[in-house]
């Protein structure tokens, strides 16, 4: 059997993992390989924005009185499993060691800092087989007049799992880093400063918005981290998409926050 190496490049950790997307539809449909557990986490992570999370984000989310979390346990036999059945390689990791997180999701540490949680991310050969195979529901979102509708107030029931299907564009974690290097991690639209306002555990956080819609876009485009990119606070971030058929730009929010300011 082939062995291949897992490589740490520019704080990323990288295989040559060259499973087809028939090949993970194949595997998807075969409960002896996927087994429920493993489709409930492959689920879970392609939820997640931009089909990437770490364990630690996942466990907080779903089970905030755990102090573990099963998915390494599941994710290594998981790929045993997908290795068995394909019997071409085996992956050894950098220390040796065999590395079975690589095989069906990418990985690196939060903003690159090995000391940080470690991220992980779909690959997208599986992400389309999923999609191809319909494994995923299709979202409806409300109108705002749906909204706005005021209903009897009465008791429902929530918490019911189920599985949602949307498109996500792909985003570059590096433009990210980049964006909050140069434009810093206070509002550009209203000021407002997490780290002040909620101290250590705010450190750091800002939301990253794309002043080109990538929706709009076909295909990958280039962005330039300085110009394309800005950093708000959730609030401003909502409001800049409020309006389905205008995304407002950054000096609009300004305006608007100057308008309204009494």
């Amino acid at each position: 059997m082939e062995q291949r190496y897992l490589r740490y490049s520019d704080g990323r950790y990288e295989a040559d993992i060259d499973i087809t997307v028939e090949e993970w539809k194949s595997m998807l449909q075969n409960p002896k390989i996927f087994d429920k557990s493993s489709l409930d986490m492959i689920f879970k992570w392609y939820n997640e924005i931009d089909h990437q999370a770490t364990s630690n984000a996942i466990m907080s989310k779903l089970s905030p009185e755990s102090k573990g979390t099963p998915y390494n346990g599941i994710v290594v036999g998981l790929t045993q499993r997908i290795l068995k059945y394909l019997n071409r390689f085996d992956v050894i990791g950098t220390e040796g060691n065999k590395s079975r997180f690589i095989v069906p999701f990418e990985g690196w540490h939060e903003d690159y800092n090995p000391s940080k949680h470690f991220v992980w991310k779909l690959r997208d050969e599986l992400v389309q087989a999923l999609e191809e195979l319909d494994m995923v529901n299709k979202l409806k979102f409300p109108s705002e007049e749906e909204e706005l509708t005021c209903y009897p107030v009465e008791k429902r029931l929530e918490g019911k799992e189920r599985v949602c299907y949307t498109t996500r564009y792909e985003r570059d974690p590096k433009n990210r880093q980049d964006a909050i290097k140069i434009h810093g991690t206070v509002c550009q639209g209203c000021g407002f400063d997490f780290e002040k306002t909620y101290g250590e555990i705010g450190k750091g956080y800002i939301e990253v918005h794309h002043t080109k819609p990538l929706h709009k876009e076909n295909g990958s485009i280039e962005v330039n981290p300085e110009t394309d990119l800005i950093c708000v606070c959730a609030n401003c971030h909502r409001i800049i998409h409020r309006r389905k058929d205008k995304v407002l730009a950054l000096k609009e929010l300004q305006k608007l926050l100057l308008a309204n300011k009494s």
